[in-house]
């Protein structure tokens, strides 16, 4: 019954997100390139990066030339040539950075809806929810 709750209703919720996401772009970055630029700032590199959006590498390599030349991001050679470090410049960080402020303060106006009780309880399960979900991600 709660997996099934949760097949039901973390979709919507990342369709949400998504859209406000969307709607916050300012025409200089696509939705997947802020996609991008998340996953970097979290410290995955090209594969793991096509391995998250379900894209070929040859996208990600695509998407990475384009926000490099846009100083958004930087990429370096790592230990050998076949690996890159990929970092956000000080513009990349600032650009994600204001596109997820407008988005929390969207989300914020949903929430100020909520009772304290809720806003609690919310807090709560969401905890709960990162805990649940960690222990996938060491499977």
């Amino acid at each position: 019954m709660l997996s099934e709750k949760l097949l039901d209703t973390l979709p919507y919720s990342i369709r949400t997100i998504r859209k406000l996401y969307s709607e916050s772009l300012d025409g200089a970055l696509t939705l997947q390139q802020i996609r991008v630029l998340t996953l970097i700032s979290e410290g995955q590199g090209l594969t793991q990066i096509a391995d998250t959006l379900g894209v070929s590498l040859a996208a990600v390599s695509k998407m990475v030339t384009a926000l490099s030349k846009k100083k958004i991001i930087m990429s370096k050679e790592g230990v050998d040539r076949r690996t890159h470090i990929l970092t956000l410049t000080s513009q990349g960080k600032n650009s994600l950075e204001k596109i997820k402020k407008m988005v929390r303060s969207k989300l914020d106006i949903g929430i100020n809806d909520l009772t304290k009780e809720e806003s609690a309880q919310l807090m709560k399960g969401l905890s709960i929810l990162e805990v649940l979900m960690k222990k996938f991600k060491e499977v």
